[in-house]
């Protein structure tokens, strides 16, 4: 941890009274929204594990302890925090047949799911556009650029590290992270912690070419609990869904 890193954001929303009355209400009810539809999901196929409202509170919750890992101030995790649980809002507008589908997806069910970005970010613009404040503008990044790789291929395609954020860039690994290790239809038995932390490092289409590997040096160590450079010993990745605009 390092203690006198520079701070990431240079805003403070504790206490914005545009973030309580405004945007924090928006984030929560889109996660309500978000869970009325992994209902719907589940009612078509009850044995799904990835549930994208839980999976938004993983992520914030991992992002944080990264950031706090990192020596970031409590500002900045508390913005972080909100802003990734925001990150897959576009997911429910996705037709609900177009998930959870057995077998790997087709090209044409990939680029289907894959417009959930530019989905979220229409909902966000439909509700905040008017919106002049820079949490919105996180808020913004986080959603767009969350499945964006540091050599440019992911998507949008050609958008490459140097165009993205700190806060984008580690939201990014640990969107990844957490979707390695939960069930897919695809993929019933979902990965270690430390089998997809292996892969995120080690396979050579990721590494250095998807993900910053110095904030993926530092999840790391959070997420396996251990100082950067020993052996790791594998935590079972959490399952606990939190409620709704807890903190």
């Amino acid at each position: 941890m390092n203690d006198t890193a520079q701070a990431w954001l240079d805003f403070d929303i504790r206490n914005d009274p545009a973030f309580e009355n405004v945007i924090k209400p928006f984030i929560e009810n889109q996660l309500k929204e978000l869970e009325l539809y992994d209902r719907k999901r589940l009612d078509r196929n009850p044995d799904i594990q990835y549930i994208f409202h839980k999976h938004a509170y993983d992520v914030s919750n991992d992002v944080r302890k990264t950031a706090a890992h990192l020596g970031q101030p409590d500002h900045v995790q508390e913005a972080l925090y909100w802003a990734m649980l925001a990150h897959d809002i576009g997911k429910r507008m996705v037709p609900v047949d177009a998930w959870d589908k057995p077998g790997k997806p087709t090209p044409e069910e990939k680029a289907l799911t894959r417009q959930h970005p530019d989905l979220g970010l229409a909902l966000l613009d439909e509700h905040l556009g008017d919106l002049d404040h820079p949490f919105v503008d996180l808020m913004r990044d986080v959603i767009k650029y969350h499945h964006a790789h540091m050599d440019g291929s992911g998507t949008p395609t050609g958008v490459t590290g140097d165009m993205l954020s700190k806060p984008v860039r580690l939201c990014a690994i640990v969107e990844a992270f957490d979707g390695y290790t939960k069930p897919r239809p695809d993929r019933p038995t979902p990965r270690s912690a430390a089998e997809a932390l292996d892969k995120m490092h080690n396979d050579p289409d990721k590494g250095a070419r998807m993900y910053d590997m110095e904030l993926l040096t530092a999840f790391t160590s959070v997420k396996l609990d251990t100082p950067s450079g020993n052996a790791p010993t594998p935590h079972k990745p959490s399952t606990r869904a939190v409620n709704v605009g807890s903190v």
